[in-house]
């Protein structure tokens, strides 16, 4: 029989028994694996496929790392131990040598943890080489300090004199005949498994009415998000409120220019509460259709719109035609020039009338208006000067 004595691989296999991690009833996690020899061996006329022997009656040491989920060091132990004569090893991670904190001192709260394992086959003299790392959500039993009680319905359970890790099953979690486990992390508590509605596709937490969610979210932080089956909708926390994003109508919150009716109806009009800006431009318009006509009066309103700000004000046509009129004027022979009752702005908004008949003119200054040649007056002619002001 020939041994080489070159090493192929590191790292050894690892085989959970029971298709994972089993939990002890003291305060621990049994741990149990076969350990394959790491190095290759070939027997004369025998092929022996590689890392497939056992490594049997070999001293072997463990190093246990229990890390949070964002891969911080919790807990660090070491073990040592011999293999049997089937390659196998069993222990129980937290009966170890601490090197880092202690087993006791660990908060189960249900949130997921992580064990890392490492080995050290001392005959090859490599020290501890990495070998497998795990999830775990290990829950003691009730007696190791952490207690676990059973209550029919949410509304049961305490909120006084509980001690972090502390189990709690609730037979009837959402009045559906739904159970669920819950855990106490020193604030609150919390669902050890969250998604517990088969039916809640998108994985929100689940709560029965307003009392239960206040429950799971004592002091809830901007943007947590529920299920509420009591008014069939999804809240968010907002910062001071929950604030309902879909449910009934008599739900939503209707102002600045809309309102809802009595017939739960939304629709548009009321009291604008802030400042409003609809932006158009020549594709996306702003029509008013359906308008009635109406022949209009001085009393009749009419819209303006300012055009450096855009905001919406009106006039009445009275306001905005103001007209000035002028008291008989009584002209002598040959005269031509008037003044008129207002500072001139413009020639269209200022008409002569001699004898009642309109009559031509120029503008001779800002306040006077001089009677085209044909129309110059004789003694006594009348003359009446309309000018508008706007």
């Amino acid at each position: 029989m020939q041994k080489l004595l070159k090493h192929i691989f590191r790292i050894v296999f690892l085989i959970f028994m029971s298709k994972g991690l089993l939990f002890a009833q003291t305060p621990g996690i049994n741990y149990q694996a076969l350990i394959l020899n790491s190095e290759e061996i070939q027997i004369p006329g025998t092929n022996v496929e590689e890392n497939q022997v056992l490594l049997t009656l070999e001293d072997v040491s463990f190093r246990f790392s229990i890390l949070n989920a964002s891969f911080e060091e919790y807990y660090i132990e070491t073990q040592s131990t011999i293999t049997d004569e089937n390659g196998m090893v069993s222990l129980i991670v937290g009966e170890g040598t601490p090197l880092l904190s202690s087993f006791d001192s660990i908060a189960w709260d249900g949130t997921l943890k992580y064990l890392n394992i490492e080995i050290d086959i001392h005959r090859q003299n490599q020290g501890f080489v990495f070998l497998d790392i795990q999830k775990i959500l290990y829950l003691p039993q009730s007696g190791m300090g952490t207690t676990m009680d059973i209550v029919e319905f949410i509304e049961d359970i305490p909120m006084n004199d509980n001690v972090t890790g502390d189990l709690m099953w609730v037979k009837d979690v959402d009045q559906k005949g739904n159970p669920s486990l819950m855990v106490w992390d020193g604030e609150k508590w919390s669902f050890a498994n969250t998604d517990y509605d088969p039916e809640n596709e998108l994985g929100l937490v689940v709560a029965s009415n307003s009392n239960d969610r206040d429950l799971q979210y004592p002091s809830p932080t901007t943007g947590d998000q529920v299920w509420n089956q009591t008014c069939e909708c999804i809240q968010i926390y907002e910062g001071s409120e929950w604030v309902n994003i879909n449910g009934s109508l008599e739900d939503i919150k209707a102002s600045n220019g809309i309102n809802i009716d009595e017939n739960t109806e939304i629709k548009l009009g009321g009291v604008l509460t802030a400042p409003t800006e609809i932006n158009t431009d020549a594709t996306n318009t702003l029509a008013l259709t359906g308008l009635e006509e109406i022949t209009p009066t001085v009393d009749d309103d009419v819209m303006m719109v300012n055009s450096n700000t855009g905001v919406i004000t009106r006039t009445t046509l009275g306001d905005l035609f103001q007209e000035e009129v002028t008291l008989t004027i009584a002209a002598i022979d040959g005269q031509s020039q008037f003044a008129t009752p207002l500072p001139i702005e413009t020639p269209n908004k200022v008409n002569v009338y001699r004898n009642g008949v309109r009559i031509g003119f120029s503008v001779v200054s800002i306040n006077t208006v001089k009677l085209e040649l044909e129309a110059v007056c004789y003694q006594g002619d009348e003359i009446r000067i309309v000018q508008y002001s706007n």
